[in-house]
């Protein structure tokens, strides 16, 4: 196993290790092998392949869990592919417009899963999010690839909305994403993207979690600066999730109403991570709660 996965193994200690087998060994296999897609020449398996390998082991027993974990991973990469969108055009106000509907979609159906009591209008969710969409498909100007796919990405943000086509955007977006000009073009710094994905997003997503660092090929000062900030986005949508988990965890407490709940207590030897789950959810050290998801709703 090589450094790079040590050392993100021991960064992501708390989220990685806790990670279903499955998962793990699927992430493991992705990590070890070379693919032509990312412009590797000694290539020994095909990129498309692990993707779905890694998707399939993402699922879990409740339908509802994994498609807010679908969404909010493609929330990840709506973040992450604005400013390419802003780039070329400034004014666009797709990339802005989509994620704040998305994020709303996300608190809405979390609140559903963990309160049966709490109901959302779904036809008015379904209507926004249809003038998002109508909105990109007026777009004329997308004859440029690396902007074309890029606004295809929201499209496709858009489209995991729908449980029964999430699985099928969230492949698309890791399509323009991964392998086209989504965040940048080029062929340099494919694998270290793909890498991010695997050992950032996918177990950050798991536990809705914001990944800890944006890739950027581009290592200037103005690229932080601009992870920075979508690191921060991503962290405050993230913290009214787990608000959200955590009063529902007190309500359950304190009514006695989580007695058959199957809690999951996890230790973090990482002082980084220590610290990141102490704030999200405010209880005692050493009693890291995070809700056996299967059992949320």
């Amino acid at each position: 196993m090589t450094s790079t996965w040590s050392n993100s193994i021991e960064k992501n200690l708390f989220l990685i290790s806790k990670l279903p087998d499955s998962l793990q060994g699927k992430l493991i296999k992705a990590f070890q092998q070379h693919y032509e897609e990312l412009y590797e020449p000694e290539a020994t398996a095909y990129l498309q392949d692990a993707i779905d390998d890694i998707l399939t082991a993402f699922q879990s027993n409740d339908p509802k869990l994994t498609h807010l974990r679908y969404v909010w991973m493609a929330l990840i990469f709506a973040v992450v592919v604005e400013p390419t969108v802003k780039y070329y055009q400034p004014d666009n106000s797709v990339p802005k417009a989509t994620i704040n509907r998305v994020a709303i979609w996300l608190i809405e159906t979390l609140a559903e899963l963990l309160d049966s009591k709490v109901k959302f209008n779904e036809a008015s969710r379904e209507i926004e999010a249809n003038v998002i969409v109508n909105h990109l498909l007026t777009k004329k100007d997308t004859n440029f690839q690396v902007l074309f796919e890029a606004l295809n990405v929201y499209k496709s943000v858009v489209k995991s909305l729908d449980a029964n086509q999430s699985l099928e955007a969230l492949l698309d977006i890791l399509d323009d994403s991964l392998e086209g000009y989504a965040i940048f073009p080029g062929s340099q710094g494919r694998r270290e993207l793909f890498d991010w994905w695997l050992l950032e997003v996918v177990p950050a997503s798991w536990y809705l979690f914001s990944p800890s660092y944006i890739y950027c090929v581009n290592k200037s000062t103005h690229s932080k600066q601009i992870a920075s900030c979508q690191i921060s986005e991503l962290n405050q949508i993230s913290n009214l999730m787990w608000s959200l988990i955590r009063e529902s965890y007190k309500n359950r407490r304190n009514t006695n109403k989580d007695k058959d709940i199957n809690q999951q207590f996890l230790k973090s030897t990482s002082e980084h991570h220590e610290d990141k789950i102490k704030s999200y959810l405010q209880i005692p050290p050493n009693q890291f709660m995070i809700n056996e998801y299967e059992n949320i709703c």
